[in-house]
Parts: structure tokens; C-alpha cells; sequence
């Protein structure tokens, strides 16, 4: 239940045309350890350009953290994107208020984030099409230490029912 529909090595490495082209039109993006780590103050110049991109080809775009307004503020000062704060993902009404604010519905949008427990699962409870990807750092918040270590066993289920290593 928990399974993302597809994991990726970064946000860099999805496929965005297949994604468009089974017309996803809306994409909610985690940012801390999925865009850039969780302790960068600014987005990297490639996220930058993956998200002039992204819009080029159509996409609505939403940021969505369960950090706070200051991080979300901050990160997208340059970006000006939609967000979402405090979204207490893996409940769903985050993802609910993103897709409102994207104009998009349930079978166009998609979730991209590094965490099963908290992304996926908000994705899932959404009842929305998920991608996960890795970390973008090891560096992490304690709590979060916590929540990958039971993730990863999760994700090993996840790989070996996909025969992938």
C-alpha cells in the first residue's frame, strides 16, 4: 500500500515527458532532501532550471513541506512559487489545498518527495500518483534518522518485488 509508483535517483532523473504525456498536469514537490538538503537556504541552480522546465512544458507546480513558513518563504524567495507549509504530511489535506491551488485533479498530479512516511504516504492517502527519490543528503534531522531507518526496510520489500537491488 505504502509502495511509491515509481523511485528515481533525484527529481532530476524522472521523466516529465511520460509523465505529461499520461497527463499529469500538476506537480507537488517535497523540498527538504528532495529539491535540495534540507539545511541549503537557497535552491541549486539546477532546480532552478528544472522548474523554468517544468513550467515551459505546462506543469503547474506546488511546493509542499512540513517545514515551516519561514523555510518555505525563504527557499522560494527566488522560485515564487505556490506552497504549502506545515502540511502535516501523510495526511492529506496538504496535497488536497496544492491541487486546489494547481487547478488540477487527482488523476493529473503527482507527488515527488525522499520520504515513504510522510510523501508516498500523503500521496497515497490522496489517492494520487507518487514518486519518490532519494535523498539528496545523508544530513538529516534526528527524527527523520529515525523514520529512514524503518523506511529502508520497507523500500528493500519495495526493490525485491521489482527485482531491483
Amino acid at each position: 500500500m505504502l509502495a511509491p509508483d515509481n523511485y528515481f535517483d533525484s527529481v532530476h532523473d524522472v521523466n516529465y515527458e511520460a509523465l505529461h504525456s499520461c497527463g499529469i498536469r500538476g506537480i507537488i514537490f517535497d523540498i527538504d532532501n528532495t529539491l535540495t538538503a534540507f539545511d541549503a537556504k537557497l535552491p541549486p541552480d539546477e532546480v532552478n532550471e528544472l522548474i523554468k522546465r517544468l513550467q515551459g512544458m505546462g506543469f503547474a507546480i506546488c511546493l509542499c513541506t512540513n517545514n515551516t513558513n519561514k523555510r518555505l518563504n525563504g527557499f522560494n524567495e527566488h522560485l515564487q512559487l505556490p506552497g504549502i507549509a506545515n502540511a502535516a504530511k501523510p495526511l492529506k489535506r496538504g496535497i488536497l489545498r496544492a491541487m486546489k491551488i494547481m487547478g488540477t485533479k487527482k488523476d493529473s498530479t503527482v507527488i515527488i518527495g525522499d520520504q515513504l512516511l510522510s510523501d508516498v504516504w500523503a500521496g497515497k492517502n490522496a489517492r494520487i500518483m507518487s514518486i519518490m527519490v532519494k535523498p539528496t543528503t545523508e544530513r538529516d534531522f534526528f527524527f527523520v534518522k529515525f523514520k529512514r531507518f524503518i523506511e529502508r526496510i520497507m523500500m528493500k520489500k519495495f526493490f525485491e518485488s521489482y527485482g531491483k537491488k
